[in-house]
């Protein structure tokens, strides 16, 4: 059995709902059989590598029945700068995976080749971003479902 089966809420209904489905799909994944973990803990903190005396916290820490660490970060308003000022967290895990509302950052999103988007002059992320540690998982918040999960440069475009 899992260690947390209790999330603690705090915040805006929109972050306790991400935070919630986040929980949720970790749960899923854990009764499936996709991946199965030994602890899935929310609000774990961590000491930053670079800096001894910051002290951080992932949304959630994940571990897995193979000793693989995954950090998760819900952020319901990301933006590039959010994103880069989290960045150092990766260093602390295995996998680091953002998790953010669908349409939140679509001007760096790589789309599908059609007319319209192949004209739209094309924005990146920084090169930062392309780290191999790095996945995205996006939410629809409105149909509880997430409707993308994959590597940062798979979803985004990253300057490489």
């Amino acid at each position: 059995m899992l260690e947390a089966d209790v999330l603690p809420m705090s915040g805006n209904y929109i972050t306790n709902l991400m935070h919630f489905i986040t929980f949720l799909e970790l749960k899923k994944m854990h009764v499936s059989g996709t991946t199965s973990f030994t602890q899935i803990l929310p609000e774990k903190e961590v000491e930053l590598e670079k800096s001894k005396s910051r002290l951080g916290r992932f949304d959630f820490f994940a571990q897995t029945t193979n000793g693989k660490s995954i950090g998760f970060e819900v952020l319901t308003r990301p933006s590039k700068g959010k994103m880069k000022e989290k960045l150092p967290y990766s260093r602390e895990v295995d996998e680091f995976v953002f998790v953010i509302p669908e349409h939140s950052l679509d001007f760096y999103k790589k789309h599908e080749k059609n007319g319209l988007h192949d004209s739209v002059r094309k924005k990146f992320l920084p090169k930062e971003f392309a780290d191999k540690k790095l996945f995205v998982w996006i939410l629809d918040s409105e149909k509880h479902r997430f409707t993308q999960k994959g590597s940062f440069s798979e979803v985004f475009n990253v300057d490489l």
